[in-house]
């Protein structure tokens, strides 16, 4: 995880002392009380209306401290009790965009028949949005590191403590994607995975390109045949109860597209395609700390996608992991190559009950959906439902995407056994998912979760500065740890 994270501490308000900052969350049915105690009721009324401050959700105002408060600045914020979780999170990141360049600490007084749930969303979304990425900035900002919450019920703490973790595994999912191609190549990027997961337990093992050879994963290697920066795969494995579930991760560090090479306009965002492969290897990292006891196996297909003179050329016929010959029609329909090995890995080496992969695999999803909707695809619609719902719980947003024999049709190939792409302008997002099916066999349950809409964020979203998103991680958290373990 993170080195430098913000410290939550659990206080009485008596035990504070004088902080620089205080804020208070109200609603409507607060607001009025609260201005009746202050010294001057009539004064603060007015202000609070200049400010156009009514106590609704998400509405926020910095104040100097009225007459008898021990603070500097008294920061109020609205949160109604019928907010829904994303807009508990959104007023929460509203607070931390307002304290990014207060010094000192905040402290957040825990308000009297707010849902302790929704309570604790908002505290998430000023931990996840107080995230910063500047290690190569020469400006760097230093916001409050400490936020102090007052007179917590023991509840309420415990939803704290589950939700901070949660907070900081997505800051170390933003800090891989964040990181510039030049600095995290397949190799680099399996050594941060493993720092991130070994000391809590998770084995590692990272299989070093003349293993994939060995093994015939040729797939993950014509996607990386092209880079100076050799591919690899990254196995994680967290003991636990129940039946196993197989994780496969899309960890493309760099995609130019390969011989088809992307257009320059937001190439450079293309260090984002490794995001897959970190959700999981931080979901893993927060379900051991959170000590969600169930059986996990992930294999993550690391590579860079560059265009060389050993590059994979269109019409180029690889032999995959699972046996069947694939047509490379498209070199930058690499991701599902990478994990088409890896889900073949899983299945040869663990046989796992359930297959779900993440990736930013295609652009087509957000064609259908935008950018803050993940599509999800599967061959089993109950677990499809059962993540829907996790998605739903954790405020994130996702959509049930078909995946069928028609799509399967279109991957027809006259030299291979099928094609990676077959060169259409429709369907792509649900061909793409229909082409790893394909490795898959029909006995185990598997999901398919494409995320190359909201993974990355370049103008920044309401839960996060521009960059790398870390989207998808509690949503597979909670997924993973409400299945049945019997």
């Amino acid at each position: 995880m993170r080195e430098e994270q913000m410290d939550v501490i659990f206080e009485a308000s008596g035990a504070s002392g004088t902080a620089g900052t205080v804020a208070k969350i109200l609603n409507r049915g607060s607001l009025g009380s609260f201005i009746k105690s202050a010294a001057r009721p009539e004064r603060l009324s007015r202000v609070l209306r200049a400010e156009g401050f009514a106590a609704d959700t998400g509405d926020i105002t910095i104040l100097l401290a009225p007459e008898g408060h021990e603070e500097d600045r008294l920061v109020l914020v609205g949160v109604s009790d019928d907010a829904s979780v994303f807009e508990a999170q959104a007023a929460g990141a509203r607070l931390a965009v307002r304290c990014l360049d207060l010094s000192g600490g905040l402290a957040l007084s825990c308000p009297e028949g707010l849902d302790v749930a929704l309570f604790g969303e908002f505290v998430y979304g000023f931990l996840v949005r107080s995230y910063r990425f500047d290690i190569y900035r020469s400006d760097q900002h230093t916001g409050p590191g400490r936020l102090t919450l007052l007179d917590c019920p023991e509840a309420v703490v415990d939803s704290v403590k589950r939700l901070r973790i949660a907070a900081e595994a997505t800051h170390s999912v933003r800090d891989l994607v964040n990181e510039p191609g030049n600095m995290l190549p397949p190799l680099e990027l399996a050594a941060r995975i493993e720092r991130l997961c070994a000391p809590l337990g998770i084995a590692v093992e990272i299989l070093e390109a003349w293993k994939l050879e060995e093994l015939g994963a040729n797939l993950v290697l014509a996607v990386g045949q092209g880079s100076v920066n050799p591919p690899c795969m990254v196995v994680l494995r967290l003991k636990g109860e129940g039946a196993t579930v197989g994780l496969a991760g899309k960890g493309v560090t760099f995609d130019t597209g390969g011989i088809h090479i992307k257009p320059v306009a937001g190439m450079w965002e293309m260090k984002n395609d490794m995001a897959g492969a970190a959700t999981i290897a931080a979901s893993m990292a927060a379900m051991a700390r959170l000590g969600i006891r169930r059986s996990v196996v992930a294999a993550l297909g690391l590579a860079e996608n560059m265009t060389s003179g050993s590059a994979s050329r269109p019409g180029d016929v690889v032999k995959s992991l699972a046996g069947p010959n694939v047509e490379i029609r498209n070199t930058d329909c690499e991701g599902r190559l990478v994990l088409a090995d890896c889900l073949a890995y899983l299945q040869q080496r663990f046989a796992p009950s359930q297959l779900i992969d993440v990736a930013t695999l295609t652009y087509a999803v957000q064609i259908g959906l935008g950018p803050r909707y993940a599509g999800v695809y599967g061959n089993d619609r109950p677990a499809m439902d059962r993540l829907l719902r996790a998605a739903q719980s954790t405020g994130e947003l996702a959509w049930p995407m078909p995946v069928d024999a028609g799509f399967h049709d279109e991957l027809k190939s006259d030299f291979a056994d099928f094609v990676n792409w077959p060169g259409v302008t429709y369907g792509n997002a649900s061909i793409a998912a229909a082409f790893l099916e394909k490795f898959v066999s029909k006995e185990t349950s598997w999901l398919h979760i494409d995320i190359a809409g909201p993974a990355y964020a370049p103008n920044g979203s309401p839960l996060s500065p521009p960059g790398g998103t870390g989207f998808g991680l509690r949503m597979l958290v909670d997924y993973l740890a409400g299945e049945s373990v019997a």
